[in-house]
C-alpha cells in the first residue's frame, strides 16, 4: 500500500495501541490496513514526539471512514498515545534521548608549552625522515634534500628563539580566552538542555509537540474551494491557499471533523500537562 509521510501530529493517533494489545478488533483491522504493527506504532510515536516530526498513513483511506468513526478513532488513539507517553518504556527511551542530546563540552586546549614540544617532535621527525629518504637516493640526487633539511633545522631552532617563536606567554592568554568563551557557550547550552529535557520528565517535549500541532492547525480554512487545472490536478481557486505549505494542505485534506477532534483532544491533554 502506498503511504505518505508528512508532518502532522493528529494522524499519529492512528497508530495508537494499549501496552499489550490493540484496543479492539475494529482498530486492529484499521492498523492492519495501514500495514502497521505495534512495534512500528511505538517507534513512530516516540520519534514523532521527540523529533518533533510526524508519520501519516494514507489520508484517503482515513477519510473513507464515516465521520463518526473518524472522530472515535482519533479520540481512542489519542487516549492510548497519551497513556503510552506515561509508561516506563517511553520515559526510559526519553532519558536515553536526553543523554544523546546533551551538549558536548569543549576539549581542553593545548597551551604553548605543549604545542612547542609537539612542534619540536614534528620537526625532528621530518628531519629524520628526509635524511632517510636522502640516503636512499643516488648520489647525484641527494643534494636536493639538503635545502629541505636545512629549512627544517632552522624552523626547529626558531622554536626556542624568543624573537621568532610563536610560542609566547601571550599565546596562552588568547588560548585561554577562546576556551573560556567556549565554556560559557557550553554552560548556556547545558542550561537550555536541562530546561528542555528535564531528567525523567518528557512533559516539556510533549507540550512542544502538541503546541506545534495546535499552531499549525489554527488557521485552516476548510471551506476553501478547489478547481481542476488543465493538467487534471486539483488546485486551490484562491492562490493564497495554493501557496500554503504541504502540511497545511494535508490538514485541509484531512477534513474539518478529523482535525477538530484532534485539536479538542490535544487541547485537553495540554491542559493536563500544565
Amino acid at each position: 500500500m502506498k503511504k505518505l509521510f508528512f508532518f502532522l501530529p493528529v494522524f499519529i493517533f492512528i497508530l495508537g495501541f494499549t501496552t499489550n494489545k490493540i484496543i479492539d478488533d475494529k482498530l486492529k483491522n484499521l492498523l492492519q490496513q495501514f500495514n502497521i504493527n505495534e512495534e512500528t506504532a511505538k517507534s513512530n510515536i516516540f520519534y514523532s514526539v521527540t523529533g518533533p516530526s510526524y508519520y501519516i498513513p494514507n489520508v484517503k483511506m482515513l477519510k473513507n471512514l464515516a465521520v463518526g468513526d473518524r472522530i472515535s478513532v482519533i479520540e481512542s488513539m489519542g487516549k492510548n498515545i497519551k497513556e503510552y507517553t506515561a509508561t516506563k518504556e517511553f520515559v526510559e527511551k526519553y532519558n536515553q534521548l536526553r543523554e544523546d542530546r546533551k551538549p558536548t563540552p569543549p576539549e581542553e586546549p593545548k597551551y604553548s608549552a605543549q604545542l612547542k614540544e609537539e612542534a619540536r617532535a614534528s620537526f625532528k621527525n621530518s628531519i629524520a625522515e628526509t635524511e632517510k629518504s636522502k640516503q636512499q637516493m643516488p648520489k647525484d640526487q641527494q643534494a636536493m634534500f639538503d635545502e629541505i633539511i636545512k629549512s627544517f633545522k632552522q624552523q626547529l631552532a626558531d622554536i626556542d628563539d624568543p624573537e621568532k617563536t610563536m610560542y609566547k606567554p601571550e599565546m596562552d592568554e588568547y588560548i585561554k580566552q577562546g576556551y573560556d568563551m567556549q565554556m560559557d557557550d557550553y554552560k548556556n547550552k547545558v542550561a537550555e538542555w536541562e530546561a528542555h529535557y528535564p531528567s525523567g520528565n518528557p512533559k516539556p517535549m510533549i507540550k512542544n509537540w502538541i503546541n506545534t500541532f495546535l499552531d499549525k492547525t489554527a488557521d485552516i480554512n476548510f471551506e476553501a474551494k478547489t478547481v481542476k487545472g488543465k493538467d487534471g490536478i486539483l488546485k486551490f481557486a484562491d492562490q493564497e491557499y495554493e501557496y500554503k505549505d504541504s502540511q497545511w494542505k494535508l490538514y485541509y485534506r484531512a477534513g474539518k471533523e478529523t482535525v477538530t477532534a484532534a485539536r479538542k483532544f490535544a487541547q485537553s491533554w495540554l491542559t493536563e500537562l500544565k
